[in-house]
């Protein structure tokens, strides 16, 4: 019992084995009796391969086919299908046309075979359909060619195998070098001009084209000084933002004019600050000092001591701070 169960999946799996072969000979009608001495020669473009490799079975058509108005082949499977048992087509069956000078000189049909099993193959007897004018067809057979199919044969008497060889490392070429000096160098100057350009805006100067001449410090006070006055802010109730803009006018013209760092120093340390100053410039004397000190001092009680100036007290302020840029004023003789 056990061996004839074994028999029938033998048989069954033989059936499925030889399926294709039996599908595609379904697919090509064998040669009629009568054609059998008009058979034409097909030919491989070489008749041994090793596995894997690839090569073409061309049928060559007769010369004298003007009179064809179409050429027909055999409907097969979608590529790759096995073209008998063993060669697979990687192609269906192509029509080539041979011209010499405008002329047509061969008619060809090929298709690309391939094999994954050593042997010898007999290819399959191939049909081609001409198709006249007037609606007849005449059949041409091709004798299908043998294929040999060969595998690499390996002594192992003297096969020896080695390890994996190392990741191999290709020298660098001046194009390379080249390549990676230019993207530094490219980086490096994104990286500057964006540095540069932070500086400028920090400095609220133009980033293209060309800056304004910057004032001198004791053009800069006075213009500033004479848009306080035109404001009249102790008219407005606004003594202490009054004397806030004045003062703050003031140090500035002492950092641009001497250095002081005046925006961080109490009135009584920008006095000493500038005491320090007399020995070197002859035009910051003790009486301008007593000047601007009598300004600050003022300044301080009205932002301070909520003491309130009067209008002509105010005016002074201003007035001391005029006299004090102007008496210091650093002016430049320009050569003629």
């Amino acid at each position: 019992m056990h061996e004839l169960y074994l028999r029938k999946i033998i048989v069954l799996v033989w059936v499925f084995l030889q399926l294709p072969c039996l599908v595609f000979g379904q697919l090509i009608p064998g040669i009629p009796e009568h054609e059998k001495d008009q058979v034409r020669e097909s030919v491989l473009d070489k008749d041994s391969i090793l596995i894997g490799d690839q090569v073409w079975w061309t049928m060559i058509l007769p010369e004298n086919t003007d009179g064809i108005s179409g050429i027909e082949t055999v409907d097969l499977p979608e590529v790759p299908h096995l073209i008998t048992e063993g060669v697979e087509a990687l192609s269906p069956i192509l029509l080539d046309s041979v011209y010499r000078k405008k002329h047509l000189e061969s008619l060809k049909a090929r298709i690309l075979l391939t094999s994954f099993d050593s042997g010898s193959y007999r290819l399959p007897d191939m049909p081609l359909f001409l198709r006249k004018p007037d609606g007849t067809v005449d059949t041409l057979w091709y004798r299908g060619p043998r294929l040999y199919v060969n595998t690499i044969q390996v002594d192992t008497t003297s096969f020896q195998a080695f390890g994996l060889k190392p990741q191999m490392r290709y020298p660098l070429t001046w194009a390379e070098i080249l390549m990676a000096a230019g993207l530094l160098l490219a980086l490096a100057g994104i990286i500057w001009m964006i540095v540069w350009i932070v500086k400028r805006r920090r400095k609220n100067l133009p980033v293209f084209g060309l800056s304004r001449p910057k004032d001198p410090p004791h053009i800069a006070a006075l213009k500033a000084l004479e848009a306080i006055r035109k404001q009249k802010l102790w008219k407005k109730q606004t003594v202490k933002q009054y004397y806030t803009v004045l003062t703050d006018t003031v140090r500035i013209y002492l950092r641009d004019r001497w250095g002081i760092q005046a925006m961080e120093q109490t009135s009584a340390e920008m006095i000493g600050s500038l005491h320090k100053k007399t020995a070197g410039d002859p035009v910051l004397t003790v009486e301008i000092i007593r000047t601007l000190e009598d300004m600050l001092r003022t300044g301080d009680l009205a932002k301070f001591a909520k003491y309130t100036p009067s209008d002509i007290e105010n005016e002074t302020s201003l007035d001391q701070a005029v006299e004090f840029v102007t008496q210091t004023a650093l002016i430049e003789e320009k050569e003629v």
